[in-house]
């Protein structure tokens, strides 16, 4: 365990160490959406199958192209999902449609725009090029190509591809089993009447919606009560039913925060404390097989940490890469000191984005600070070494869009 805040990039570095062995299972593809692959795929067939036709038009057989012959005699049609193919004689075309078979001996199509029909007689006003208008077997995707790596994401943009290769079943990665406590004796339901000391279970919602992922499977665990016997408990009954689990609260140096002792007492703790604001106290251990991630429980730590960091961490434990969210530079619109040898997240609206990205800081940056999170449009990430940033400089920016996607 290190002694000293982890930055930001040797968190991740450690994370990426970190496995578990989930099982995969057999899923019918239209259930495959938003879920990791478990193994390398393959294309079985060719892309298109057969030699298509591009258009509506006329095929044309090879010598009238090179003859610039312009007056053919329409012998045959051709509609997808024709069986037969005729062959084409020298002279002769045959009306085709978008996406039919093309005549055995032909490989090139006259757009229909480009011909004049007179009974059974086609005028052809623009020649084309041999193999113009026709999309060969195979030109997509090779029979026998890989098309997919194992722990790959499906999507909306490819699960059309693994339709047309003719895949019914995707051996997928199991969902990863998620639970996840809210600690503090002062929780209670959403209320707008609040008693002494007690707050709203804001974290609750937060982590609900965060882990509201195709390729997880969630379960609420309930209050950890401030109580280190009582925390013990709970985590033995619940261990082994979960491939992580995940809490708010409980990580800091108080006197009520057991969670850290609880990890050395009764498993093993791989970092405690980051040198990143807000954030500072997330810790990650282990019990018995169980991945431990314990968040801060200001509402704003939980939110950033858990989208700049751990989503990439649970989608690498499904196998994929560890890919971290997409980020643009930008320039700010203000001025501010801060404090060296720690990462800071500014959240920030979009001032301008015509000439350039360009960024104003959200007047309200404390870490409980929950509007700053509704409200603002990023984050703004200031490496460590920086101590005071001005007007005009440039920075990377993360769209609340992009982290939380």
């Amino acid at each position: 365990m290190n002694k000293n805040p982890l930055k930001k990039t040797s968190i991740i570095n450690l994370l990426k160490n970190i496995k578990i062995n989930l099982d995969s299972e057999r899923v019918i593809l239209k259930n495959c959406i938003n879920r990791y692959i478990a193994e390398d795929i393959y294309s079985k067939i060719n892309l298109p199958p057969f030699n298509n036709s591009a258009v509506d038009g006329y095929a044309l057989h090879k010598n009238d192209i090179k003859n610039d012959n312009k007056k053919l005699i329409l012998s045959h049609r051709i509609a997808a999902g024709d069986k037969i193919l005729p062959l084409l004689k020298p002279g002769e075309v045959a009306r085709i449609f978008t996406g039919a078979r093309m005549p055995i001996n032909s490989k090139t199509v006259v757009m229909q725009e480009n011909t004049i029909k007179k009974n059974n007689i086609i005028y052809v006003s623009k020649m084309p090029r041999y193999g113009e208008n026709c999309r060969i077997a195979g030109e997509d995707i090779k029979k026998d190509k890989k098309i997919f790596q194992k722990g790959k994401k499906i999507n909306s943009s490819n699960i059309n591809l693994l339709a047309a290769v003719g895949k019914k079943h995707i051996r997928l990665k199991k969902k990863i089993k998620v639970g996840f406590y809210t600690s503090g004796n002062e929780l209670i339901n959403p209320s707008e009447t609040l008693k002494n000391s007690q707050i709203n279970n804001s974290n609750l919602y937060s982590l609900d919606s965060l882990l509201r992922h195709d390729f997880i499977k969630r379960k609420y665990l309930g209050i950890l009560k401030d109580k280190e016997e009582s925390i013990i408990q709970s985590l033995k009954k619940n261990i082994n039913k979960y491939d992580v689990i995940i809490t708010t609260g409980g990580a800091s140096v108080g006197e009520e925060d057991h969670l850290i002792n609880i990890l050395k007492k009764i498993g093993k703790l791989f970092f405690w404390r980051a040198s990143i604001k807000p954030g500072r106290p997330i810790a990650v251990g282990k019990i018995n097989k169980t991945i431990i991630i314990c968040l801060p429980g200001n509402p704003v730590s939980v939110h950033l940490l858990f989208g700049m960091i751990i989503y990439p961490f649970l989608k690498s434990l499904t196998g994929s890469n560890f890919i971290l969210p997409q980020k643009i530079l930008a320039k700010t619109n203000f001025s501010m000191k801060k404090k060296n040898q720690r990462l800071e997240w500014i959240r920030v609206n979009i001032h301008e984005n015509n000439n350039g990205l360009i960024v104003k800081k959200y007047p309200k940056q404390g870490s409980g600070m929950i509007s700053s999170i509704a409200f603002a449009d990023g984050i703004l990430e200031i490496p460590e070494k920086v101590s005071f940033i001005s007007k005009g400089d440039q920075y990377y920016f993360y769209s609340f869009k992009n982290i939380f996607k």
